[in-house]
């Protein structure tokens, strides 16, 4: 659907004109008969510096966004639209995108799809939104940023069904009349360009509202949805139309709030407190005074500014060609300066007006409950906070990480929709900075070994390198960089556009793990009616009655994919759909039912139980025909499996209100020997606090609160109980089951679990262990598992006394002093060791020859592999003595090493792994290695004798 075919009366009403761009070839509309560019060309400069083009808004800063905000919001809600509050910067209802990226990402895709109504009908809103993909500009163009707000309104329409609240004209009408009116624009100066927009699965026709050469604002009319067989094709992807039609605005309020303020970069007008603050820290004006420029600083950003607009600085700029081209530009303009003295301008200003950009989006991040690490939105969090600690420490200011922070909250922060404390926040922007220097510190390492394919005088690092080191190290490409280039690749730097591909691929590898979820079916069934779930009506039914719907055979390739748990007993032969079931199917983080299905006095044992689109599977050993079936489910299994799920609830609920409300749930695992629940956190956790968790949760269940299971559409789950209830991952239906600890912990969950806490017993939180930077997983047992747990440990410390003959409370003594003795032997055995090496390889002994200037070593050794690396150190390391040294040894089936001199004419003359090759046969084996040291094993030990003389007939000694 193209403009060119829809008719929107307001254009002739307006007086508006079709025009076609003649530097771009863009179509706009204009009221303005003598324009002839879009107002978004290179011929556009913006003209509202120093001359604003919004009136009535003197403020700056935060009084400034919030004055553009009200008048935006207060505008569509005199004109019926409710003012729906902002969501979360964490997309936590999605799983396809870690954060929201524009306000319409919070109606994506329950709304837009039409499973879920929207929260009212039409809305305005004003949504916090993080970007990243241009994160290289900020800072360097003037206008870009990370984080920015999202003003919208928005209308759900459903032209099939006659319901339709207003659609294209109304819209562009509504547009119009708020930048005329409310914000005292000229209508001459508003240009009205069409560009077709695509984003988050959904696309359709859209009009880039232009201003003085800045976009305020762009209106999505969005008809069209993601689809792979869809019929429009839109910047590479395939779209099929919608039920739909969606009015999708996005207004931004920061780039409103520059209109209005006219300052030379759009960071003076939302950020000018942070930004003269670093102005002081970093002592900029005496680097400008030291130039001696002629010209004021504010006229040269407000000439920067406007350059860097009509010459679309952008994420893949060519960095040493633009400055050539701004010196050039400027110098037109009557500012005569070098491209040394504009750098050394515009570098500490890049810096100074990135951070506070970087600052808000951290600290929303943080204020949201984000945990920083090495994956996901973790990842991106901590990107921010490493690129502002480099950039603070590049302009020599003496503040750390939290001082950033602390005066960001206080300037420019509303705090009041924070689920974290500021103390949390400052807390964790402590332990990030920390980790910033140690990983300085450790990453030569990683550094040195990454580059080492690469000569020292690259001028770029394969991107491969540089996303290997961020994913798996936690080193941003400017980390890599710089420690590069004291390592000695000194002309080594990022490629531009770097950090945007990096969010991008990171974008993408989230987007197709969510895709990966709706994999195609592991077993396929025919079209069966839903399977009625009677587990839910009484968790506690053990037994019922049922038709068999169908009985399939499984293949062994459908087994192995099953990836059936270690609880599994037995291999499963047959999947049986039932017509109604009481066994639970795996689901949720929940192992699934196991029990016994009989027909006809026969017994099928269900080994398993699955789910596949609402028919439950039940996974026998035997197949069941047509007709009647009984079922029991093993109760003991699923009294542990309710303990479990109940368990790891209130453990969840206890370490927020222990460790604080960044604990979000990172996955879970219900079986029925224990459970596992693994949380964000920034530290890792001592046994002292898992024992203050624990006892809390204890503390719980000895309350015994009810446990409430309410079935709720999602959009009343959503405004009852917010976002939180997402610890599982979002859900795929329009009703979700919401499982409610008294106030301890409220989550959508499709789980069993008892009615009240107290059934759980008792429960013991065994150990933590790190999952990933930022994730602790919490090993749980409950029920008759946790006493079962206590008398094993009762056991085990039983035996050990008896063993070592000491009471059980001198049992920590007793083995740290029996540790510290054995530490020492094995000292001396390896100072003994070492010297019978030394002693044995000094100058070969009787198994070396000298051979036209190669030592040649061949020799049986007695030790293990540890040991005989030992001994080929000793031999091959003084380049002076090139020697070659073949060793056997018959531990392990029998090992045979063989090496050479690095550098030496033994290297040059011999191949390690030829050699290996040649004599491994004589112990059944064979193995690998690089021209100077091989390695190989073999089963037959009693055959190194043999290959050893192999080794000395092929070298001729």
């Amino acid at each position: 659907m193209a403009f060119g075919e829809i008719h929107i009366p307001f254009w002739e009403e307006s007086g508006h004109i079709c025009k076609t761009c003649r530097v771009t070839g863009a179509r706009f509309w204009t009221r303005d008969e003598n324009r002839t560019t879009c107002g978004d060309s290179t011929e556009d400069p913006y003209t509202f510096i120093g001359n604003p083009a919004i009136e009535g808004f003197p403020m700056r800063g935060k009084a400034l966004k919030d004055a553009m905000r009200e008048a935006f919001l207060d505008f569509f809600e005199k004109r019926g639209h409710m003012r729906v509050e902002p969501y979360p910067i964490i997309a936590r209802w999605r799983d396809d995108i870690h954060l929201t990226i524009a306000s319409i990402a919070d109606f994506q895709p329950h709304v837009t799809s039409g499973q879920v109504p929207p929260p009212a009908n039409p809305l305005t809103i004003s949504q916090p939104c993080i970007r990243l993909t241009d994160v290289a500009a900020v800072g360097r163009s003037g206008r870009h940023l990370s984080t920015f707000e999202m003003m919208a309104h928005h209308a759900f329409n459903r032209p099939r069904d006659d319901d339709v609240v207003y659609w294209i004209d109304q819209c562009v009408r509504y547009c119009d009349e708020m930048l005329i009116d409310s914000f005292g624009i000229s209508p001459e100066e508003l240009t009205y360009v069409e560009n077709p927009w695509s984003g988050g699965g959904n696309a359709g026709p859209a009009l880039e509202v232009i201003i003085g050469g800045l976009e305020l604002a762009t209106l999505v009319f969005m008809n069209l949805e993601e689809d792979d067989d869809g019929d429009v094709e839109i910047k590479g992807l395939r779209y099929k139309e919608m039920d739909l039609q969606i009015i999708d605005t996005g207004y931004g309020l920061e780039r409103f709030c520059w209109a209005a303020a006219g300052t030379s970069t759009i960071y003076e007008a939302i950020y000018p407190e942070s930004v003269a603050w670093l102005k002081q820290l970093s002592d900029f004006d005496s680097v400008v005074s030291s130039l001696g420029m002629e010209v004021d600083v504010d006229t040269l950003l407000g000439e920067l500014s406007r350059l860097a607009g009509i010459l679309n600085i952008d994420v893949g700029t060519d960095v040493g060609a633009l400055y050539d081209k701004l010196v050039e530009r400027l110098s037109e303009n009557g500012i005569e300066l070098s491209v040394d003295e504009l750098k050394r301008v515009t570098e500490p200003l890049s810096s100074i007006y990135a951070i506070p950009d970087h600052m808000h989006a951290l600290c929303n991040m943080l204020g949201d409950g984000l945990v920083p690490s090495n994956a996901k939105a973790g990842y991106l969090a901590r990107m921010l906070a490493r690129r502002a600690c480099r950039m603070k420490d590049d302009l020599g200011a003496s503040v750390g990480l939290a001082d950033l922070g602390a005066h960001h909250m206080d300037a420019h922060l509303d705090m009041s929709s924070f689920v974290q404390s500021r103390e949390g926040i400052l807390r964790i922007l402590e332990i990030e900075e920390m980790r910033y220097y140690e990983m300085l510190r450790k990453g030569e390492a990683a550094v040195r070994t990454a580059l080492k394919p690469i000569p020292k005088d690259s001028a770029e690092a394969p991107d491969e390198t540089l996303f290997r080191l961020a994913e798996e190290r936690g080193l941003s490409p400017d980390m890599v960089v710089s420690i590069a280039h004291g390592l000695g690749w000194e002309s080594l730097s990022v490629r531009v556009g770097f950090a945007a591909d990096m969010a991008a691929r990171n974008a993408e590898m989230t987007k197709t793990a969510a895709k990966a979820k709706d994999r195609k079916s592991v077993i396929e069934v025919p079209i069966i009616p839903a399977t009625s779930a009677d587990y839910y009506s009484d968790t506690s039914a053990t037994e019922f009655t049922a038709e068999v719907l169908h009985c399939a055979s499984l293949s062994d390739d459908a087994v192995e994919s099953l990836n059936l748990s270690s609880e599994v007993r037995g291999a499963p032969t047959h999947a049986v759909v039932l017509d109604r079931t009481l066994f639970y199917p795996e689901g949720g983080g929940q192992l699934g039912d196991q029990g016994t299905l009989t027909q006809n006095g026969s017994v099928a044992n269900v080994v398993d139980t699955r789910v596949e689109n609402d028919v439950i599977l039940h996974l026998t050993d035997a197949p069941l025909s047509g007709g009647s079936a009984s079922g029991t489910v093993d109760w003991g299994r699923r009294k542990q499996l309710m303990d479990h799920h109940t368990a790891v609830h209130i453990v969840g609920g206890s370490a927020r209100e222990v460790l604080g409300p960044h604990i979000w749930q990172a996955g879970s695992n219900k079986g029925a020997r224990y459970a596992r629940l693994d949380i964000t956190h920034h530290s890792r956790l001592s046994r002292e606090v898992l024992d203050t968790i624990e006892d809390r949760a204890n503390e719980i269940v000895e309350a015994n609160p009810g446990i409430e299971k309410l079935v709720m559409d999602r959009a009343d789950a959503d405004a009852t109980f917010g976002f939180d209830i997402y610890q599982g991952g979002p859900p795929k239906h329009s009703q979700i089951r919401i499982i409610k600890i008294g106030d301890y912990d409220t989550q959508a969950c499709g789980g069993t679990h008892h009615d009240a806490a107290g059934e759980v017993g008792e429960l013991r939180i065994i150990r933590s262990s790190q999952v990933q930077d930022g994730v602790e997983r919490l090993q749980i047992v409950a029920g008759e598992t946790a006493r079962e747990h206590a008398r094993r440990q009762e056991r085990l410390l039983g035996e050990t006394s008896e063993i070592l003959g000491v009471q059980p409370d001198d049992l920590p003594r007793t083995v740290s002093r029996f540790f510290d003795e054995w530490k020492s032997q094995q000292k001396r055995i390896e100072s003994l060791e070492a010297e019978i090496v030394r002693l044995r390889t000094d100058g070969g002994g009787d198994a070396a020859v000298e051979k036209a200037g190669v030592r040649y070593v061949v020799m049986e050794s007695g030790g293990d592999a540890k040991q005989m690396m030992a001994m080929l150190g000793e031999l091959t390391r003084d380049p002076s003595t090139p020697t070659l040294a073949v060793l056997g040894s018959r531990e392990g089936g029998g090992t045979l090493i063989v090496a050479s001199t690095e550098g030496s004419i033994a290297a040059e003359q011999h191949n390690a792994v030829e050699i290996l090759n040649a004599i491994a046969g004589h112990i059944g084996g064979g193995g690998g290695g690089r021209p100077t040291i091989a390695q190989g094993g073999g089963s037959n030990p009693d055959g190194i004798p043999d290959a050893l003389d192999a080794a000395r007939s092929l070298l001729g000694i």
